[in-house]
């Protein structure tokens, strides 16, 4: 990775004015969008759900989003109210979010958009949420105080490359999935511990700029293959 790109990690003095009008309120023109990006989800869904809110979260909702950074879009639902069975609801949520993000290029203002249906019991670890719904903060981003050590990022991240090019080159479906939730509890623990200028929250993101999370978790989803259930495909029917 370039010494231009590695600088692209480095957080910024102020909020992008792509997505805010200053330190406290949304651009209109971004609020309405994702309003209607939320309830177009929704319609999509095409059941009932219990929705407590829309929130906005990720790098554009603090001050260390890069030219790689997405819009994350959480709707955040009550998924008990759907059915008691975790595993059925979960497994219908993730379809259905996989499919729309595959299937729709959405963007606000040239910044791609992701959704993610989050169920209202799950934690999430943020430095920065958003309310849609109530239009303010639920957690303000504050100026972070020092760089993040990209050295330390780098390293961690060819590391992990190296491990998700070889997972990827076998097509081993359980050391996909291994790496998979390596990688997610390592990203989690370090946000809780250290924050969003953690070592390995950097390397997640130098990972992701170059489509490696991706890529595992589609290549999971193609080596299920025949083993898929067929609840699952039909749900990823419209």
């Amino acid at each position: 990775m370039s010494e231009l790109n590695m600088r692209s990690f480095l957080p910024h003095d102020e909020l992008s004015k792509k997505i805010w009008e200053d330190d406290e309120n949304m651009r209109p023109d971004v609020q309405k969008a994702l309003e209607n990006i939320a309830n177009e989800f929704l319609n999509y869904l095409k059941i009932d759900v219990d929705v407590e809110d829309v929130t906005f979260t990720g790098s554009y909702a603090n001050y260390n989003y890069t030219p790689y950074s997405d819009i994350d879009l959480h709707i955040v639902i009550d998924f008990d109210k759907i059915s008691s069975d975790e595993d059925l609801v979960e497994g219908f949520m993730n379809a259905k979010k996989s499919y729309w993000n595959d299937r729709y290029d959405i963007t606000v203002n040239d910044i791609e958009v992701e959704i993610y249906p989050q169920d209202s019991s799950e934690e999430h670890v943020s430095s920065g949420i958003y309310s849609i719904d109530q239009e303010k903060w639920i957690i303000k981003p504050e100026k972070f105080q020092k760089e993040p050590n990209l050295n330390s990022a780098n390293k961690k991240f060819q590391m992990l490359k190296r491990e998700i090019s070889s997972a990827i080159e076998t097509e081993d479906l359980a050391s996909v999935e291994r790496l998979i939730k390596k990688i997610r509890d390592m990203r989690k623990s370090a946000l809780s511990k250290s924050g969003e200028m953690s070592v390995e929250n950097i390397a997640y993101k130098m990972l992701r700029s170059e489509n490696l999370i991706q890529k595992m978790y589609d290549l999971k989803f193609n080596l299920y293959g025949d083993s898929i259930s067929l609840w699952l495909i039909i749900l990823l029917i419209e």
